[in-house]
């Protein structure tokens, strides 16, 4: 029971410790945020997620207040450096060790945006405005998301035609991995199209 425990540590203790160790100037500089008060005003998707230092209490609307948000709001600010936007697209297989997991990508999340867009492009289009997607000309309908300040997402969605079925594809800033690695960005990437989703669906009530 004592190696069960060791091996199955909480995800949220290291960055946590990083953090706490750390000075606030520097992070919110490395990070590109404000620090506000007692801690961090962090720019996600057009509202704020507010963290507390060194304590690491969280503020944020109730939809966005998911375990997984939290978890990479953490990993964001302990690691990775200040380097800014390349604003160069790339998929996820042409990231640093994205093409090992480039498969299981595609098929479970990139696929869900087809599954439930794919014939249904005006309610993509309501649910990314209402996320603050910014709409640009790609594909069959395209937007850019600001998820954390230098970590964008491209969501395209290609509609069905009678010759393809519908197809969906996120690219990623070429420095996305000098703020999280392929894994988080999996994570962030699936956080985001279950959020479109659930906007879509009406089961989100965004404040």
């Amino acid at each position: 029971m004592e190696e069960d425990a060791k091996t199955s540590k909480n995800p949220f203790d290291e960055p946590s410790r990083r953090l706490r160790e750390a000075d606030p100037q520097e992070i919110a500089a490395r990070a590109h945020i404000a620090l506000v008060d007692a801690g961090f005003q962090i720019p996600f998707l057009g509202w704020d997620i507010r963290l507390t230092h060194p304590d690491l209490s969280f503020s944020m609307p109730a939809w966005l207040n998911t375990f997984s948000i939290r978890l990479l709001t953490l990993i964001y600010l302990a690691g990775g450096n200040d380097a800014p936007s390349a604003d160069e697209w790339v998929p996820y297989r042409s990231l640093k060790d994205g093409l090992f997991y480039a498969k299981n990508f595609g098929e479970t999340v990139e696929s869900r945006i087809a599954e439930r867009f794919g014939n249904d492009l005006d309610a993509l289009e309501k649910a990314a405005l209402a996320l603050g997607g910014r709409r640009v000309e790609q594909a069959d309908l395209a937007f850019v998301f600001k998820t954390f300040p230098t970590v964008p997402l491209l969501v395209m969605l290609w509609r069905a035609s009678e010759e393809f079925e519908a197809s969906g594809m996120i690219l990623f800033d070429m420095n996305a991995t000098e703020h999280l690695s392929v894994f988080d960005l999996k994570l962030l990437s699936s956080e985001l199209i279950s959020l479109l989703i659930k906007v879509a669906d009406g089961k989100v009530i965004l404040e």
